[in-house]
């Protein structure tokens, strides 16, 4: 066991002081099935890391290259590398999905657990890396700070307005109760946007099963999101799908637009 952990951490060394060195030591791997502990495992990529900026590499230079060459090892790479530089947890996310656009949840998921109060900030940066994962990164979001849903959602659909409808669905299966006020809230921040964030509400609902739905939506949440909506100026005309399905009484429309029914 010792004489494979000094293996190991010399191979990582070598290989990650120079990269090119890995080709030629391709023999020495390390086996995510040893018995060597989790703590164990961080605390060696710790001492490599704090090596690495001894030497005057950045912390996003030095977890680019651990994770290139060991992304099963991603979440002990990440987590030492919060340790090493607290500071700088947004870059060292960034750094590892970078490295490896699929170690994107395990990187992502051991942000927050550690940096929760970061949670929206991690979010935001995560998206801006790796749109195409946006659905595993508001997943993971959602799962770990359901208290934060309507920030995490709003930073989604800010970061990607075309990728609404993803995080709807995303978002209907993690905090379903969410969905109403973080779209409302969305719209305040991008009204010109509010047109097709009503749009991609709308095909949302009205292709949902509704016996299947388990959201708690009350009706003054959706009179608050058309007041919103017609304020970002959108029509009357794009919001009466809200009576006709229900969601709004038409009395309650046109009170908000100012309206004398007939």
């Amino acid at each position: 066991y010792m004489r494979w952990k000094l293996i190991t951490f010399t191979c990582l060394l070598v290989a990650t002081l120079n990269p090119s060195a890995i080709r030629t030591s391709s023999a020495i791997t390390l086996d995510s099935n040893t018995t060597s502990s989790e703590s164990e495992l961080k605390s060696t990529y710790r001492n490599i890391i704090d090596n690495h900026l001894n030497k005057n590499f950045s912390i996003m230079r030095t977890v680019r290259i651990l994770i290139n060459h060991y992304p099963e090892h991603a979440s002990y790479i990440v987590d030492a590398a919060f340790d090493a530089r607290e500071n700088r947890v947004k870059a060292i996310v960034v750094a590892a999905m970078q490295a490896e656009p699929a170690v994107t949840y395990s990187v992502v998921d051991i942000a927050i657990q550690r940096y929760p109060d970061l949670c929206d900030a991690i979010v935001e940066s995560a998206i801006q890396t790796e749109p195409a994962y946006i659905d595993d990164i508001i997943s993971i979001a959602l799962k770990r700070e359901p208290g934060q849903a309507d920030i995490i959602i709003r930073k989604a659909v800010a970061s990607h307005p075309d990728f609404t409808e993803s995080v709807l669905r995303t978002a209907a299966k993690e905090a379903p109760n969410s969905i109403l006020s973080s779209i409302t809230e969305s719209i305040k921040a991008l009204p010109d946007t509010a047109t097709a964030l009503v749009s991609v509400l709308k095909d949302f609902f009205v292709g949902t099963d509704k016996e299947k739905q388990n959201y708690s939506l009350n009706k003054e949440e959706w009179r608050l999101l058309t007041l919103e909506a017609k304020q970002s100026g959108v029509s009357r005309k794009e919001l009466e799908w809200l009576v006709n399905e229900g969601y709004l009484e038409k009395e309650t429309l046109a009170k908000i637009f100012d309206e004398k029914l007939n």
